[in-house]
């Protein structure tokens, strides 16, 4: 199940890794809206991990098989023992789960488009977090005050 996450989570470690340094600095309000607009993601991820785990188990996998099998095709030198039916099974199941992704993108701008950001102010504002830790501690701040007042 970890894999499937990670797998969904590669959008938004991708969306972080992409953008290139920069000097510009993040005002409290941009930070508010970032820590809305990354909640909001979360919140999103969350679901299409379902949606993948229900796709993976429609197509008769658990999780974790279909973890194994996923990593024995990314690792040539990883060996798993697998029938044909698994091998069609799991490669249904990544079919689908890849349906789910780029649907899901789409989904992912419209949720931070309406906390105010565009893509490039949510990837320049994550990858800026990432490398200033003052930075990532006011963003901690921010998202348990808003928690806080849920």
């Amino acid at each position: 199940m970890k894999k499937v996450i990670s797998t969904v989570s590669i959008f938004l470690f991708a969306v972080f890794a992409a953008i290139a340094q920069t000097d510009a600095e993040v005002t409290d309000a941009q930070l508010k809206k970032f820590a809305d607009a990354y909640q909001s993601v979360q919140m999103a991820n969350q679901e299409i991990q379902q949606k993948m785990v229900v796709a993976i188990e429609k197509e008769g996998l658990t999780p974790e098989r279909f973890n194994e099998l996923y990593e024995a095709n990314m690792d040539p030198e990883k060996e798993v023992e697998a029938t044909d039916k698994e091998k069609v099974k799991q490669e249904a199941a990544m079919a689908a789960i890849q349906g789910i992704q780029e649907s899901s993108q789409a989904q992912m701008e419209e949720k931070i488009k309406e906390k105010g950001l565009t893509m490039e102010q949510f990837q320049g504002i994550g990858a800026m977090v990432q490398q200033d830790p003052e930075l990532q501690q006011k963003l901690q701040a921010i998202m348990m005050e808003q928690q806080s007042n849920q």
